[in-house]
Formats: C-alpha cells, structure tokens, sequence
C-alpha cells in the first residue's frame, strides 16, 4: 500500500517510526517532513510504502528514495529548484546508494532550507 490514503499527521509519524533508532534514516525522513512540502503531494506519497512491522504490527511508513528522484527526474514531481535540492539531499541521507553534489544543491538554499539541511545532518550524526 502507498502512502496516499493516510493522512499527513500518521504517515509523519510512521515515518519517523520506521527510521527510529537510524540516524541517517531519521534525518531524510525529518528533512522531507519539516520542509513541509512533498507530504503534501500524491506524487511524492506514491513513492511511499505503508505497511506494519513484522515484530510489532505497529504501522510503519518507508520512502523509497530511488521512486522519489526517477519521479523528479521524469516530470512526474515537479519542484521548484529549492525542494529539488531538499529533496536530492534527503535521498542521500536516506540511501547510501544515493550521491548528492552539495555544491550543485546548496545554492538553490533559503535560509530557512540551509536550517533544515543543517539541522538534518547533525541528526545524520548521530
């Protein structure tokens, strides 16, 4: 099941869930969730998977961040420059796969974003 049908304010919540415990998961998911835009957007949601934990049955949330980008990068996600870059920095911290060029993303920056960034990579770090 994709994160559509939940409402923002629980799927914010099985987002952070899932990433507890994982620093780099829980800053790309505090990242996406501050900024405060793509929860907002069934593009975005589409590329979220709902499911429960298989220990728990507590519901979690995940984002696949490799969906996210193929969906910016294919015009399925439009964005403004600056939620590109939110987002491209996000998909790094949340998949290790996922290279991100800071010099390319952060001057696309407000300060209130470079905040967010900031502040998201400090959570990175445990």
């Amino acid at each position: 099941m994709n994160g559509t049908a939940i409402p923002v304010q629980e799927l914010t919540c099985q987002l952070l869930d899932a990433a507890d415990g994982i620093p780099a998961d829980t800053a790309a998911a505090g990242l996406i969730i501050s900024h405060g835009h793509f929860l907002h957007r069934d593009a975005f949601r589409r590329t979220i998977t709902a499911g429960t934990s298989i220990s728990t049955g507590q519901p979690l949330a995940t984002i696949s961040w490799d969906a996210a980008l193929r969906a910016l990068e294919t015009g399925l996600l439009p964005c403004a420059s600056s939620e590109q870059a939110i987002l491209r920095i996000a998909a790094s911290l949340g998949d290790p796969a996922i290279p991100v060029h800071l010099r390319t993303v952060l001057g696309n920056l407000d300060t209130r974003n470079i905040t967010l960034v900031a502040t998201a990579i400090t959570t990175a770090n445990g």
